[in-house]
């Protein structure tokens, strides 16, 4: 296992996120975790009480409050704040996420642009090029992102509802700055995920070129439904409060086709710290469902359009255009 590296994850607080903090904390790695608000923070410490006693937390958790990745800002207040403390990671985990299905309406971040786009794509777009400097360029190192294979409209969950599908960013930009053309917020998440893997594809491109040896994965943890209010399902809940309960009862129970937050967890940790993924460049791994409430994770394929280098370099332009023309300008790969 394992043990002694040091690893920043986003959305480490909640979900698969918690349960993949927890196993890696019991290894003796020291973890970097941006949190939300002060509440959160406080909130989040409480649960660990529960794991491991207050001196343990102390010598292996860092907790870095107000970071909402709804705000670029907060990245440069990030990445600040680990230039002061000088520490270089192993690992880097950009884990959080949001969808809002059932939403007639787009929420936005401080910036304006469209929150699934933003929160999921375009603050770890920022975050990876902010902080590829602090990352150590060793085999063992790497930069997981947590994506879906709802991304592939040919995927069990991407052929449900409006499909993934960006039309080589025509449009784009103004879908996701202002007029939301179209607006979907089911097509927001599968594209976020979507963007996702061709961020990644890019970056390990770019990394290549530098002769850095760290891996580059996506992996798509399958359908997890957590209980807990706090979790990836928190806006959904509220737009549509039954339809999620009998979604959840009838995947969870019925179908057996949803995989256990826990377990989820436990795959992220084990992508952390397992040594077959050290210096493969890129790879997507994907839980596979494989019979009735049993997944297994597999490397697999990504869609036609993650496929496109083409469009992994415009949305990599674009995502640049972006932040730039906020004023955020320390891009670096």
């Amino acid at each position: 296992m394992l043990k002694d590296k040091n690893i920043l994850i986003t959305g480490g607080n909640s979900g698969i996120g918690f349960y993949a903090t927890i196993n890696l904390l019991k290894a003796k790695n020291n973890l970097y975790i941006p949190i939300r608000s002060i509440p959160r923070k406080d909130q989040f410490f409480f649960k660990l009480l529960k794991y491991f006693d207050k001196k343990y937390l102390d010598k292996y958790l860092n907790l870095i409050e107000n970071i909402d990745l709804a705000n670029l800002r907060n990245i440069e207040i990030l990445r600040d704040y680990l230039n002061k403390k000088n520490v270089s990671f192993d690992v880097i985990i950009l884990n959080a996420g949001l969808q809002y299905t059932g939403s007639f309406y787009p929420k936005v971040s401080k910036q304006g642009i469209e929150l699934t786009f933003a929160v999921n794509h375009l603050a770890h777009f920022y975050l990876v090029n902010s902080l590829i400097g602090l990352i150590n360029n060793k085999k063992e190192s790497r930069i997981i992102i947590t994506s879906s294979d709802v991304h592939d409209p040919k995927s069990s969950g991407g052929n449900v509802g409006k499909k993934a599908g960006l039309n080589n960013l025509v449009n784009f930009k103004q879908e996701i700055t202002g007029k939301y053309l179209n607006f979907n917020s089911d097509k927001a998440y599968k594209n976020s995920k979507l963007c996702n893997i061709l961020f990644a594809k890019e970056l390990s491109k770019r990394l290549q070129i530098k002769a850095y040896e760290v891996a580059v994965i996506t992996w798509a943890p399958g359908l997890v439904i957590p209980n807990e209010d706090l979790g990836f399902f928190r806006y959904s809940k509220k737009f549509n409060f039954f339809g999620y309960i009998i979604f959840s009862i009838i995947a969870k129970n019925i179908l057996g086709i949803s995989e256990n937050v826990e377990n989820a967890g436990k795959l992220l940790s084990e992508i952390v710290t397992d040594p077959e993924f050290n210096n493969i460049k890129y790879l997507h791994l994907s839980n596979k469902l494989v019979f009735f409430k049993k997944h297994k994770l597999l490397k697999s394929e990504i869609s036609e359009e993650a496929n496109k280098s083409d469009l992994a370099l415009r949305l990599w332009n674009l995502s640049e255009e972006l932040c730039q023309s906020f004023g955020f300008v320390s891009l670096n790969i």
